[in-house]
């Protein structure tokens, strides 16, 4: 997964963007803005299941310290179109929501900029 923040895409302010490719192979593209009191999430994926699930969310901005309702909503969500169990999309949702609403510091993703996941042993 890689990390760009501060974009320009299509004349919108996108102050995060993250992609990422699965162990399916689909890769996928997760953007956030604040749109008032909303976070709105666009998803641009190869996936058939994730475009099922959704390309746009408009989730709430809420005290996010004590609450996840955004996190309730995406789950509920993920079940209904019978998404993988591991599939890092959802979470990459929630990660664009966390860091553009600073629950993940914004100079905390620029620094750390990836995350990996290596199979290091498989027998």
């Amino acid at each position: 997964m890689s990390i760009i923040n501060q974009g320009f895409i299509g004349g919108n302010n996108i102050t995060v963007v993250i992609s990422l490719e699965n162990i399916c192979r689909n890769r996928t593209t997760v953007l956030a803005q604040h749109e008032g009191k909303n976070t709105r999430i666009n998803v641009e994926t190869t996936c058939a299941k994730i475009k099922k699930w959704g390309n746009e969310f408009n989730l709430p901005k809420m005290d996010l310290i004590d609450r996840d309702v955004s996190f309730d909503l995406l789950n509920r969500k993920r079940a209904e179109y019978s998404i993988c169990s591991n599939c890092y999309v959802p979470p990459t949702v929630m990660s664009a929501y966390w860091i553009e609403n600073e629950k993940i510091p914004k100079d905390v993703a620029k620094k750390y900029e990836s995350v990996d996941i290596t199979f290091e042993e498989i027998k």
